[in-house]
C-alpha cells in the first residue's frame, strides 16, 4: 500500500507539472486515468474510467479568470478509490467531481497566497541579480499553488479506501440509480459545454455531418474520424489550387521605377 501511495503521488505530481511541460495536457483525465489503473494493477479499467470523465470534464479548461474544478485530484481519487472499492466508472465519476470542486476551493484559498509571496520574492530575486533563486522560488511557487492537492492526494488515497469501500455498501439501491443517471448524463453536459465554445457557423455544418454519419449510417469514430481527414486534405489541396489560380498582383517595371521618389 505505501508503494502505491508513493506511486499515486508521482502521478499527481506529473499532472501538477503541466505548466512546466508547455501546457501538454498531463492534467487530463485521460492521461491520468490510464496511469492509476497501471499502479492498480487494471490498466483497462483505468483508462475507461479515465475516458469517462474526460466526457464529463471536456469543457473544464481555464479561460480568462475562470479556473475549472481540479481535473487532477478529481480523476486519480476518483479512479483509485473507486477501483478499490470495486466499482464501476460512474462511482469514480462521481466520487470524482466533487473531489476536484472541493481541491479547486482549497488551492484557491490555501494555494494562490503562498504562491503570490512566493512570485513577490521573486521579484525582489530580480533586483539582486540572483539568477539561481529565481529559477529555484519559480520552481517552488509553481507547485506552491497546487501543494493542498499534492497533500490531499496521497494521504485521501492512503486513509481512505475502506471508508469510501464502507460508504458504497450502505448507499440504498435508488441512489446508487441515480449516480448512474448522472454519470450517464454528465458527459453530454462536458460536451454541450465543448460545443459552445468552439460552436460556429463554419464548424455547426461538420459537427452534424458526423452526427448523422453515425445516427443514421451506423458508421465507427473511427470511420468518421477517417472520413474527416479525407475531407481536411481535399479541402486543403483544393484550397492551395484556389490561391495558386489567382492572378499574382501586377508588378510595377523596375525601369520605371515604383513612384516613390526618395530624394
Amino acid at each position: 500500500m505505501v508503494i502505491k501511495t508513493i506511486l499515486i503521488f508521482l502521478i499527481a505530481l506529473l499532472g501538477y507539472s503541466e505548466w512546466l511541460t508547455g501546457t501538454s495536457y498531463l492534467q487530463r483525465p485521460i492521461v491520468l486515468g490510464p496511469l492509476v489503473g497501471l499502479v492498480m494493477g487494471d490498466m483497462v479499467t483505468g483508462t475507461i474510467m479515465g475516458a469517462t470523465m474526460e466526457l464529463a470534464m471536456v469543457g473544464a479548461i481555464s479561460v480568462g479568470a475562470y479556473n475549472p474544478p481540479d481535473t487532477i485530484s478529481g480523476t486519480i481519487l476518483g479512479v483509485s478509490l473507486a477501483m478499490q472499492a470495486g466499482a464501476d466508472a460512474s462511482a469514480a465519476l462521481t466520487l470524482g467531481i466533487p473531489i476536484a470542486t472541493i481541491v479547486l476551493a482549497l488551492d484557491t484559498a490555501l494555494g494562490q497566497p503562498v504562491m503570490l509571496l512566493l512570485v513577490h520574492r521573486i521579484d525582489k530575486n530580480v533586483e539582486d541579480g540572483d539568477t539561481k533563486a529565481i529559477t529555484r522560488n519559480m520552481l517552488i511557487a509553481g507547485y506552491a499553488q497546487s501543494w493542498c492537492g499534492l497533500l490531499i492526494i496521497p494521504l485521501a488515497f492512503f486513509f481512505g479506501a475502506d471508508a469510501v469501500a464502507s460508504l458504497l455498501n450502505i448507499i440504498p439501491d435508488f441512489v446508487q440509480t441515480g449516480m448512474d443517471v448522472a454519470a450517464a448524463f454528465l458527459p453530454a453536459l462536458g460536451f454541450a459545454m465543448l460545443a459552445q465554445m468552439i460552436m460556429n457557423k463554419t464548424v455547426a455544418p461538420f459537427f452534424f455531418a458526423g452526427f448523422f454519419l453515425v445516427a443514421y449510417f451506423g458508421i465507427s469514430t473511427t470511420g468518421v474520424a477517417i472520413f474527416a481527414a479525407i475531407i481536411v486534405v481535399a479541402m486543403t489541396v483544393l484550397g492551395d489550387k484556389k490561391k495558386a489560380e489567382q492572378p499574382a498582383a501586377a508588378t510595377e517595371d523596375p525601369a520605371i521605377g515604383s513612384g516613390f521618389d526618395e530624394f
